[in-house]
């Protein structure tokens, strides 16, 4: 994990893979001084026994054909090793929340990334998973669902890669614009 987006992109990908149904994700940004994001899904969630395990790098259920990989504890690490934070809350049946902040201005924080890239995998990476995307920077901001997607580019968009790059221009611009000030 070299950025912060590739953390966000992981912990997305963690939400799908748990069966989540809705996932959003808020992404708020005071440039120069914090990052902060957080990821809630629907998805089955953790036992609370298992949930500080999660966290443990050398924790595994490979018996179980239940792996838990470097993921969050590489971001929990990330985090306040910027003198940011972390948690997780998870119950089964309802779903988890994952929040991380990142201090910007410390010398240790990973660069931001690539956010539109992170952004499109999100929007696109399941189409029975509907992800709700909302971001601001400082006192701008925007939001895009994934379900008016197809209202807007076409059911096709997921298949067309001239829809895809409309929808990819789209996520860059609103990064540019949300950045300018």
């Amino acid at each position: 994990m070299n950025t912060i987006s590739d953390h966000i992109l992981d912990i997305l990908q963690n939400s799908m893979d748990s069966g989540a149904k809705h996932v959003e994700l808020k992404v708020d940004e005071q440039p120069g001084e914090v990052f902060y994001f957080v990821v809630t899904d629907d998805g089955r969630g953790i036992e609370a026994d298992k949930l500080r395990l999660v966290l443990d790098p050398f924790y595994t259920e490979k018996k179980k054909q239940k792996v838990f990989g470097l993921g969050l504890p590489l971001l929990k690490h990330a985090a306040e090793n910027t003198g940011g934070s972390f948690s997780i809350e998870s119950k089964p049946g309802e779903g988890t929340k994952v929040e991380a902040k990142f201090i910007l201005s410390n010398i240790d924080c990973q660069p931001v990334g690539n956010l539109a890239d992170v952004f499109l995998s999100a929007l696109t990476m399941k189409d029975h998973v509907r992800v709700v995307i909302e971001r601001v920077v400082g006192s701008e901001g925007y939001s895009i669902d994934s379900q008016e997607l197809p209202n807007l580019l076409g059911d096709d968009y997921r298949s067309n890669p001239s829809k895809m790059k409309k929808l990819y221009s789209f996520l860059e611009e609103a990064e540019r614009l949300s950045r300018r000030n």
